[in-house]
């Protein structure tokens, strides 16, 4: 199997999964009550739910305000902190493997500098546009595109990454609590 085939092929693989994710069509309440009996399997499906579907356009900051509704806050910020950063990972890694050949083979000579720098100083760069756009997608995809190191990647999401979950988990919880009482109560 070609290359070419061989990106299709995931690519089309990442589509069915997310089809048959929406197709189960679970309520709040089930899933909430599913990820509390699961333990352990329940944080593990969370994470790779993340990880899989925030790529593809869910808001990460639903994910983060579910895991605060149904852990603990510091459980629920380390769950989200591992799920954010796989989900960068992927699509990360996804961009990369799919179009970096492409879009580097036809960058403008204009931007050629600029991914220059996000060589050198990669760490700086992530970790100062996660700090000001958390999880944007396109920008993790343009991250993967680049020279970007994976490691200052990584690295400069890990830390970038922090402030914003800390503020949704302890707070974000805390007000959809308010808004809907009974929507989560954590255990």
């Amino acid at each position: 199997m070609g290359p070419r085939r061989a990106r299709l092929l995931v690519g089309l693989l990442y589509l069915a999964l997310f089809c048959v994710v929406v197709a189960l069509d679970v309520s709040a309440a089930e899933g909430q009550a599913w990820l509390r009996q699961a333990g352990g399997w329940g944080l593990l499906a969370f994470v790779i739910a993340f990880a899989l579907l925030q790529p593809l356009g869910m808001a990460s900051h639903l994910f983060v305000v579910v895991a605060a509704l149904v852990w603990s806050p510091w459980v629920a910020l380390s769950t989200s902190w591992i799920g954010a950063l796989a989900a960068g990972c992927v699509a990360f890694g996804f961009s990369r493997y799919v179009a970096r050949e492409f879009v580097q083979a036809r960058l403008p000579g204009k931007l050629r500098p600029w991914d220059e720098r996000l060589a050198t100083r990669g760490f700086r760069t992530v970790l100062t546009m996660r700090l000001l756009l958390f999880t944007f997608g396109p920008m993790q995809l343009m991250f993967g595109v680049s020279r970007v190191r994976f490691a200052s990647f990584v690295a400069g999401s890990a830390l970038g990454l922090l402030p914003m979950l800390a503020v949704e988990t302890f707070v974000g919880g805390s007000v959809v609590e308010w808004i809907w009482p009974g929507s989560g109560s954590q255990p």
